[in-house]
């Protein structure tokens, strides 16, 4: 039995940002309904004095990113190695956690992703998404109702 994607995962966007000097995240969504979370992130036209100081998922307790606190970390020996960032066009990185890695036990049930750069030397672009698979109740347009022009689902 195969199941159609739009019933299985849902997609959260970083748009195409120049981080130098700050940082970017995207909101907050619920694990609750998923297994895994996939976050990705790729280095756009990127300043060869910089690099990705900071990537990495937050987890907090709403959607409002209440009581916010890292899910995985960026650090020297981190889940994201700070000792070897990436640091060029092209470079990626793929985050990928289970619901149960979540604090649960005190209600922490959404996450997001986080991006830095401290430099800012020139152009910084990153672009990143996070899915959300491994839906526990296959259903219809998992990322929201379809409606003409604003959310189309296609199916050949």
């Amino acid at each position: 039995m195969s199941n159609k994607g739009s019933e299985d995962f849902a997609v959260t966007l970083l748009e195409t940002t120049d981080i130098g000097g700050t940082s970017a995240t995207t909101s907050y969504v619920s694990m609750e309904g998923f297994d895994r979370a996939t976050a990705y992130v790729e280095i756009g036209t990127w300043d060869s004095g910089d690099d990705l100081d900071s990537c990495h998922l937050l987890q907090a307790t709403d959607t409002s990113g209440t009581s916010s606190k890292g899910l995985t970390t960026s650090a020297s020996g981190g889940n994201y190695d700070t000792d070897s960032p990436v640091d060029a066009d092209g470079n990626f990185v793929i985050i990928d956690i289970r619901a149960e890695d979540l604090d649960t036990d005190n209600g922490f049930k959404t996450i997001a992703l986080y991006v830095a750069e401290a430099g800012n030397s020139g152009t910084d672009n990153v672009t990143g998404f996070i899915i959300r698979h491994g839906a526990k109740h296959k259903a219809k347009e998992k990322n929201g109702a379809s409606s003409t022009g604003a959310q189309v689902y296609v199916t050949p």
